[in-house]
């Protein structure tokens, strides 16, 4: 479980994030959305602490104490596709592996130097690698940001798919209401620094606020 209480970080004159009150129960798969600058990186930063908090607590209990975290421009080893994906392995079996480099389309590119990597392949990579983990809990930040649409649904599927059989606890962050209602269990909307909704993800298309009725309609989503 996390539990947010008083969390404020001010990032200029323009920003501050707030969030008031916060809790993410074990095994929920969570959404981050909202407009750019809209402070979804600023909590997973806060979160992962990799920033810390100018007020507020922050508490991860259970399960929830070990969790992996991707920042929006992960960083790659020197090597292959296949030795980044082993550096983060806690099951050495070696079926695992070839589950994972299938699963998430890496098995035509375990050999290839990550130099020679797209943005693309290298954020696929860099995906898989957390997945390799197994962690109890992730914190991704725009995970699949640079895929293009036909291995963004296929990721999509397989982080829920794992998410589902380990237990996991997700927090991801997305600009994307579609895949936001693809990969989650609630949905955290935020605009300004603040969260204006944090429906049930069934109930995401009938937002209360006149920020969630008008997001939802600039998107024009069905």
């Amino acid at each position: 479980m996390i539990r947010v209480k008083g969390l404020k970080k001010r990032l200029s004159d323009a920003f501050l994030l707030e969030v008031d009150d916060l809790v993410i129960e074990d095994g929920e798969r969570v959404a981050l959305i909202g407009m750019n600058g809209s402070g979804k990186s600023t909590l997973l930063k806060l979160l992962a602490g990799e920033w810390t908090p100018d007020e507020g607590d922050i508490r991860f209990e259970g399960a929830a104490e070990q969790f992996g975290y991707q920042p929006q421009s992960p960083y790659c080893f020197r090597g292959s596709v296949e030795k980044n994906i082993r550096l983060g392995m806690q099951n050495d079996a070696p079926e695992f592996l070839e589950t994972l480099l299938t699963d998430c389309g890496l098995s035509d590119l375990r050999a290839k130097k990550v130099s020679a990597l797209s943005g693309g392949e290298k954020q696929r990579m860099c995906f898989a690698r957390m997945l390799a983990g197994e962690w109890p809990c992730l914190l991704l930040d725009e995970p699949l940001s640079a895929v293009d649409i036909t291995t963004a649904r296929m990721l999509e599927e397989v982080l829920v798919d794992r998410c589902r059989k380990q237990g996991s606890t997700l927090l991801m962050s997305t600009h994307l209401p579609a895949q936001a209602m693809a990969v989650s269990t609630k949905v955290l909307l935020m605009d300004g620094g603040k969260v204006i909704e944090y429906p049930a993800t069934k109930d995401f298309l009938s937002p209360k606020s006149d920020f969630g009725k008008e997001f939802i309609h600039q998107w024009d989503i069905r």
